[in-house]
């Protein structure tokens, strides 16, 4: 709890540009993001250790913290992760719709990014199994093969075209046939 407090002061303290330091103006770009990455680190630290309790306002500020990072320093090399991880967050935070924007901001805006095909997978994924808008599932999938045909994603997304709309009892039936055949 008095890591928590300490780290909504931090926070806070950021925000407002806080007392005796530097002029914000004075302080190069590079350092306030190596600040922000620290509390960042911190934060994540928090949420992994309160993992089991599932604490929502954790989870929350630190949503919060890596969609504020990726805002302002843009250029970062950090911020495409952590637009993947604020969107693989959010997504377990139930906030789908959230997560998508997360994973689509990243995709579209770094190229070079590793995860990139990855982020691009999830959107689908997120749209088939936590919205059930199968329709949109499959267009995103079918733009991960576009545009990653030789990926290991894009196996994945075709796999998840083939069974996107068939009952559970196709889906097993499937199954059974392809665990005989091998």
């Amino acid at each position: 709890m008095k890591r928590t407090l300490i780290l909504i002061s931090a926070l806070f303290f950021m925000a407002c540009g806080g007392g005796n330091e530097a002029d914000p103006k004075e302080t190069s770009l590079d350092d306030q993001a190596q600040e922000r990455i620290e509390l960042i680190t911190e934060m994540e630290e928090t949420v992994a250790a309160d993992k089991a309790r599932q604490d929502v306002e954790s989870r929350q500020r630190l949503l919060v913290a890596y969609a504020d990072f990726a805002n302002k320093f843009n250029q970062n090399s950090m911020t495409p992760e952590y637009l993947f991880r604020a969107g693989k967050l959010a997504n377990e935070m139930g906030k789908s719709r959230r997560a998508i924007e997360y994973l689509t901001n990243l995709h579209d805006g770094f190229p070079n990014y590793e995860k990139r095909t990855e982020a691009a997978f999830l959107v689908g994924f997120i749209y088939e199994n936590m919205l059930n808008d199968r329709e949109m599932a499959q267009r995103a999938y079918e733009k991960v093969i576009e545009f990653y045909p030789e990926s290991h994603w894009a196996g994945e997304a075709q796999a998840s075209i083939e069974l996107l709309y068939l009952t559970d009892e196709q889906k097993i039936a499937k199954f059974k046939k392809q665990n005989q055949q091998e």
